[in-house]
């Protein structure tokens, strides 16, 4: 078997643990310096107040300014199943805090899969490209997510996907074996998983498919946002708030309810 077309919990967790140390240096490198834009976008919904999941923080670079957007009111939680992922993110939390960026933020090591956990219910669940690496669990992992959230509360995932554009499709495959590899072997040498982030790209679910696993989760209100002619996708979707059954008129008029009131 090929772990990097059929990686495992246990292959993924060990990678991303090998390549804490310059992951966001990665990022940046082969994200042509958009990274930061796309992530921004992904924190539109936050508001002050808020509590927030960051499902697979990795360093913490959206959970930290998921926190300094909350303020002291709100409460973030950062979630990786990598100790060395979290060790950074600690790290770039307290020197946040020392130049006065810092809210209310702590990290726990677990599992996507083993949601709901921490301090549910959230108002809102990030993740900055993350499902990708779950996709053999995506959909009990999103059910978890479901009900980490409070009624009405929201999700915003950002990841990479496969372009529908043809012709990009194909320009985007060879940056990602040529320009990403390189990156990737300067900077992390033998223990780069070459053809890994095109493999996970490849493999995760089309638009379309993800939105119908939401769905099947619960979600509504669900929609799609692309950047890069599709290559990075925005997903944003709603839990609803429970339906209250209607009374039959009977019972309508029994509790005094005026007529022209009665539903």
């Amino acid at each position: 078997m090929n772990p990097h077309k059929n990686p495992d919990s246990s292959y993924i967790q060990n990678m991303f643990d090998r390549l804490a140390g310059r992951y966001d240096l990665f990022n940046h490198l082969t994200s042509l310096g958009m990274a930061g834009r796309w992530r921004k976008a992904a924190l539109e919904p936050v508001k002050k107040g808020m509590r927030v999941l960051d499902l697979g923080c990795g360093t913490g670079d959206l959970a930290i300014l998921a926190a300094a957007k909350t303020g002291p009111a709100g409460e973030v939680t950062g979630l990786d199943f990598s100790s060395r992922m979290l060790a950074l993110a600690r790290k770039r939390y307290e020197y946040s805090r020392l130049n006065g960026k810092g809210g209310r933020l702590h990290f726990i090591q677990a599992k996507a899969e083993d949601l709901p956990i921490g301090t549910a219910p959230y108002d809102l669940v990030v993740s900055g490209f993350v499902l990708r690496n779950l996709y053999e669990n995506i959909g009990r992992i999103l059910k978890g997510v479901f009900e980490s959230l409070r009624p009405g509360g929201e999700i915003s995932f950002l990841d990479f996907t496969e372009p529908d554009h043809k012709a990009f499709l194909f320009l985007w495959r060879v940056y990602l074996n040529t320009v990403a590899v390189f990156f990737g072997k300067m900077l992390f040498g033998r223990d780069y998983p070459a053809f890994y982030l095109t493999e996970s790209a490849r493999r995760f679910l089309k638009a379309d498919e993800l939105t119908s696993k939401l769905e099947a989760a619960g979600f509504r209100d669900i929609h799609a946002r692309s950047f890069l002619l599709g290559a990075i996708r925005l997903y944003r979707a709603v839990k609803p708030p429970p339906v209250i059954p209607s009374l039959p008129a009977g019972r309508q008029a029994k509790r005094g309810i005026p007529r022209e009131k009665r539903l």
